[in-house]
C-alpha cells in the first residue's frame, strides 16, 4: 500500500511538472522510494513494476536536468511522458505479486535492461530531433539560428544510443541463456521475447545504415525500434507471456 500512495503521488506531481518545474525532482524521488519500498516488501525485482518505477524516476531526472537548455524542451517533455507512462503502468502492475528470478540474474539481466531504457530513451529522443531539425534546416537554412545545435543532438544521441545498444545486447543475450537453461530454447513465440529481439535487431540495423540514412527514414527506424522495445516492457506482459514478468489477472 506504502508503496501505491507514492507511485500515485509522484506520477501527479510529474503531471504538475509540465507547469511547475520545480515539482518534477519531488515526484522523481517519490517513484525512486515507491520502488525501494516495493523492493523490501516482495524481493528485488519481483515483478516489472519496480524496473518502471526506477526508470520513470531517473528519465525524470533527466528531464529536469534540461531545464537549464531550453533548446531541448521537445526533449525533456518527451522524458517527462515517458515518465508518466512508466508511472501509470507501475500502478496498475503494483498489485500484482510477480515472480521472482534468481538474484544474480535480476541484477544482471534486469539491470541492463533498465540501463538500456534509459539510455536508449534519451539516444532516441535526441536522434529523433536531430533528423527532423537536419530536414528542416535543409529545407529553410535560415531557421538555423533558432533551433538546437546539431552538433549537440548528435553528441546526446550517438554516446547514448551505443551505451543503450551494448546494454541492452547484454540484456538479452543473458535472458535468452536463462530461457535456454530453463525452458530449454533461448527465444519462443512470445509477445515479450519477440519485441524485445525485434527492437534489438531494428537498432543493429540502425548502427548498420547509419551513415546512410537521413530525415524521416532515420527518425522513423529508430522510434520503430524503441516502441517494440517499451512494447516488450509496458504491452507484452498484459498479453500472456512464459517470462515471469507476465501480469496475471
Amino acid at each position: 500500500m506504502t508503496s501505491d500512495l507514492l507511485a500515485l503521488f509522484g506520477f501527479f506531481l510529474l503531471a504538475l511538472g509540465f507547469f511547475w518545474p520545480r515539482a518534477l525532482h519531488l515526484g522523481a524521488l517519490l517513484y525512486l522510494l515507491a520502488a525501494l519500498a516495493d523492493a523490501w516488501a516482495k524481493g528485488v525485482f519481483s515483478g516489472p513494476a519496480q524496473p518502471a518505477l526506477l526508470l520513470g524516476g531517473l528519465l525524470a531526472l533527466r528531464g529536469e536536468s534540461l531545464l537549464a537548455r531550453p533548446w531541448l524542451a521537445p526533449l525533456r517533455r518527451y522524458l517527462l511522458l515517458l515518465s508518466l507512462l512508466l508511472g501509470l503502468f507501475a500502478l496498475k502492475a503494483l498489485a500484482h505479486p510477480g515472480e521472482a528470478l534468481p538474484l544474480a540474474l535480476s541484477l544482471l539481466h534486469g539491470g541492463a535492461f533498465l540501463v538500456a531504457y534509459l539510455a536508449l530513451a534519451v539516444g532516441v529522443g535526441a536522434g529523433t530531433m536531430c533528423a527532423l531539425q537536419d530536414l528542416r534546416l535543409r529545407r529553410a537554412p535560415e531557421k538555423a539560428l533558432g533551433s538546437a545545435p546539431l552538433w549537440s543532438l548528435r553528441r546526446l544521441e550517438r554516446g547514448y544510443l551505443k551505451v543503450g545498444y551494448l546494454a541492452a545486447t547484454l540484456g538479452l543475450g543473458s535472458g535468452m541463456a536463462w530461457a535456454w537453461g530453463y525452458f530449454g530454447s533461448p527465444l519462443a513465440l512470445d509477445p515479450k521475447e519477440l519485441s524485445a529481439f525485434l527492437g534489438w535487431f531494428l537498432l543493429t540495423l540502425y548502427f548498420l545504415l547509419e551513415e546512410r540514412l537521413r530525415g524521416l527514414p532515420r527518425a522513423g527506424l529508430l522510434l520503430l525500434a524503441y516502441a517494440f522495445l517499451l512494447f516488450a516492457f509496458l504491452g507484452a506482459p498484459f498479453l500472456g507471456s512464459r517470462h515471469p514478468s507476465r501480469l496475471t489477472f
